[in-house]
């Protein structure tokens, strides 16, 4: 499950060819799948099932800076459209990557996200309903800062979060009963190797069920709850939390990594597979809710050194009352 990308592989080299000067290298690495089927794939037959309207929400993007004229910024970014009604299926998908850096090679700080989502339709339901009986979501996010010559300011980061709704209607005069199984795989990375900085990775994957009217849920698991955790390093944090019962499952995950001069690493995998029995009364109605979201993020901010003035500079400042200030600006 582990993804290289170009940005995180110059970064990679770069660091490795100035591993004696580097003041600084920070990486933030995330990615996370989850897939589930409704009823083997088939729409339950008396359920009309379809999206609840108005309930996509997206939201993106992809930064960085590097506090030094000097370097440039790259931005690249594309999007496609799933059509789950084609045969193959079209995934949806959505990536940017930004970078700020100096030339030639990579130093400065980078991001970028990577969504995929397929879903498919029951090609004998009817196509007006949007009936996606299985749908698989992989997000993916980075972000990095290497500084091997140039102590600036440097951060980049990444993020990504979508939900949409769907609804699950008995249109018939019996109980209805279906299954909703699924799965859930994620792995989290976070490394520092200096001072005056942090890289953290931050994940959450979810299904809820609401305003259920004639509607009985049961939440199975299918498997352990299987986690690794790697947090010994000074500097280096693990928080996670599952909540799985008969409302839903609400998976959540960071690992942090904060700069104390050796290499601070956290690192952070899960898995773990669910079951979800729901059945439906005559005229019975609930509604699924489904959702990710992820952020990735590298800062170096250097402290700044006072310099001894000689005494004569010194009383020439206090006798005519002069100050300065240092001031950076940065970009949006």
């Amino acid at each position: 499950m582990k993804h290289i990308f170009i940005v995180l592989a110059a970064v990679a080299t770069v660091s490795a060819s100035a591993a004696g000067a580097a003041p600084i290298s920070a990486f933030s690495n995330l990615d996370m799948v989850h897939r589930y089927t409704v009823n083997s794939g088939s729409v339950p037959t008396g359920i009309n099932l379809g999206n609840l309207p108005g309930s996509l929400t997206i939201a993106g993007g992809a930064d960085s800076f590097v506090d030094d004229p000097a370097a440039t910024n790259t931005e690249t970014s594309s999007a496609v459209v799933g059509n789950p009604f084609t045969n193959p299926v079209i995934p949806f998908s959505a990536d940017r990557t930004d970078i700020t850096s100096f030339s030639p090679g990579f130093e400065g700080a980078g991001s970028q996200y990577n969504i995929r989502v397929t879903a498919e339709d029951d090609p004998d339901a009817n196509p007006a309903l949007t009936s996606i009986t299985r749908r698989a979501v992989e997000t993916i996010g980075a972000a990095a800062a290497v500084m091997p010559s140039v102590a600036a300011e440097a951060t980049a980061s990444a993020f990504y979060r979508s939900e949409r709704g769907y609804y699950f209607e008995n249109t018939t005069d019996a109980l209805i009963s279906f299954n909703i199984i699924g799965e859930v795989a994620a792995s989290f990375s976070s490394s520092y190797d200096g001072i005056d900085g942090l890289a953290r990775a931050t994940g959450r994957l979810y299904n809820r069920f609401e305003n259920g009217v004639g509607a009985t849920i049961s939440y199975l698991p299918l498997s352990p709850y299987l986690t690794t955790t790697e947090d010994a390093d000074p500097g280096a944090t693990v928080v996670q939390n599952l909540i799985a019962n008969d409302s839903g499952f609400d998976f959540s995950a960071s690992t942090t990594a904060i700069g104390s001069g050796p290499l601070t690493e956290a690192s952070f995998d899960a898995d773990f597979r669910y079951r979800f029995g729901v059945s439906l009364a005559p005229g019975g109605r609930v509604e699924l809710v489904t959702g990710f979201a992820q952020a990735n993020a590298v800062e170096y901010v250097p402290t700044l050194t006072a310099v001894p003035l000689p005494a004569s500079v010194l009383f020439l400042l206090s006798a005519v009352g002069v100050a300065s200030g240092v001031g950076r600006k940065k970009n949006a």
